[in-house]
Order: structure tokens, then sequence, then C-alpha cells
């Protein structure tokens, strides 16, 4: 067994607010012990609260916001982890293939999760002799807890109100025509809107303008095309860029890499850190 990948935190804030969409190569475990805000996610929000557990995997657009305290432990973990721990019989990959998860917990549930992520924590900062053995021994008792638990738990707790309504057909018609030019005008032209109230709306149901969400979709649509092996150009056409150095320039500034440096990196097998450094693992060698 080569490199186990992850990282484990608790983070607490007094208020916390993503500045932005974002999205990585790993899959992220969240279990929130405050009640405070929502996520928005595959195209819905859906509330954060304590007693829940998420699961957002790879490649999937999302941002949290809280509006008040909110303390929560966040595991990331990479796919290649996923695929070395699994077994024929215990398939990590498959039992968290969906974009999103939410489960609700019972008490005992919630409390056995807290005292897992709290140990596989705990193990992350000893080094001493030892402990490399004991955090993939606490990742392990971590994810197969959280896979049973995700596995038979869709998310459906969705947060509706009149704003998101309204915007919820134009998610679903920018992501059905992103290979097209996307302005404000033909959007707001295809639902009979003005251009304006349309930004004003967006804004207001997801915390982030109309053109941004259309940028961060291309962009994680060309890095799913350049996964599957299509080259530079190709991955900026079908993703809906008409200029391959505007491309490229957007790709770099949103990630932090090049796309073809990502393309070659992701084919080798390298893990790929990007997303402004979150994708930091702790990496113990077995």
């Amino acid at each position: 067994m080569t490199g186990i990948e992850f990282h484990i935190q608790l983070k607490q804030n007094d208020s916390w607010s993503m500045s932005r969409l974002h999205f990585h190569d790993h899959y992220e475990l969240m279990l929130p012990l405050t009640s405070s805000g929502s996520i928005f996610v595959k195209d819905q929000i859906y509330p954060l609260q304590r007693g829940h557990l998420y699961l957002i995997s790879q490649n999937t657009l999302h941002r949290t916001i809280a509006n008040g305290f909110h303390s929560r432990y966040v595991l990331h973990v990479s796919h290649r982890t996923l695929t070395e721990l699994s077994t024929q019989q215990t398939d990590f990959i498959r039992l968290l293939q969906e974009p999103f998860r939410c489960a609700p917990l019972e008490q005992a549930q919630f409390e056995q999760l807290s005292a897992q992520f709290q140990a596989l924590d705990n193990a992350q900062n000893d080094g001493g002799f030892g402990s490399d053995l004991q955090q993939t021994v606490a990742l392990i008792e971590l994810l197969l807890g959280a896979a049973r638990i995700l596995n038979l738990s869709p998310a459906d707790d969705v947060v509706q109100t009149k704003d998101f309504a309204r915007i919820n057909p134009i998610l679903d018609y920018i992501q059905d025509n992103l290979t097209e030019p996307l302005s404000l005008d033909r959007i707001a032209g295809q639902f009979f809107l003005n251009k304006h109230y349309l930004c004003r709306i967006f804004k207001a149901a997801t915390g982030f303008s109309v053109m941004d969400y259309i940028i961060r979709s291309r962009v994680l649509r060309a890095r799913q095309l350049l996964q599957e092996g299509l080259s530079v150009q190709q991955a900026g056409e079908l993703s809906g860029f008409a200029d391959n150095s505007h491309f490229i320039r957007t790709f770099g500034n949103l990630t932090g890499i090049s796309p073809g440096r990502y393309a070659k990196q992701y084919q080798s097998g390298e893990q790929v850190h990007i997303d402004n450094g979150m994708s930091r693992y702790a990496k113990t060698d077995l």
C-alpha cells in the first residue's frame, strides 16, 4: 500500500461564508457540531444541521454559508486512498459515488462519529512510533461508519425559498447549454426577465453571481474532459470557451494550475493539489 492521503480538521468560526463556489479532486465528509447556515450543492440548497453527516464528492460545485457560530469536523480524502482501502466486498468508491448525501443521525450515531472524527484528528497530529498505522486504522473505522450511514440516506432535506424556486430552472438551463454563448441578456430573454432582476434573485438565492456560476461550471466540466483524455483545446471548446487562450488563463486563475499540466499530472496518477491549498493531506506511507 502506498501513501494514505487525507486531511482532517476541527473548524470553528464566529461566522463563515465561502467567498465563491469551489470544487476539488477529493471527497469531503463534514460533521457539523452546530446548526447554522446552509450549503449550496448540486444545484440545490440544504441546511447545515448538527446531528447530520454530509458527503460532498469530488468534482462537485458547492459553497457553504453560516449565519452564526459554526463548528464542524471536515475530512478530505483522495480518490486514490479510497481505492487502495477498498476491497471487493467493501468498495468505498461505490458507496460514496453520489455527488452529495446528507444523512440524519441518531444520537448514538452522532456520538460515535464525533468520537471517530476526534480520534482521527488526534492520530493525524501524533508523530510518534506507530502513528502511521493508527492513522490508517482510525481512517478506516471512520469511513466504514460513515459509508454505512450514507448508503442508506438520500439527500432530500432541500431548502425551498421563493427566489430559489425561480432560479432553479435557470440553473438547469445553464448546465444544459454550457457550450453555447451564455450572456445575461440571453438568459434573461429565455425566461422573460429583466437582466438586473435576474442578477438580483440569482444572488439572493445562491449567494453568487450568474457569471461566476457559469465560469466555474465550465472550468469544472473542462477538468472532467481533461480527465477523460481530451486535449486542452477540445476540453475548452466542449465546455463553452470560445477562445483557447481565455480558457487557459481562466482555468489557471481558478485552479492554480494550467489545463495542460493538470491533464499531465492526472493521467500520470499524481495527486493534483488545487483549490487554494484545500487539497492539503496528511500522508502516511505503508
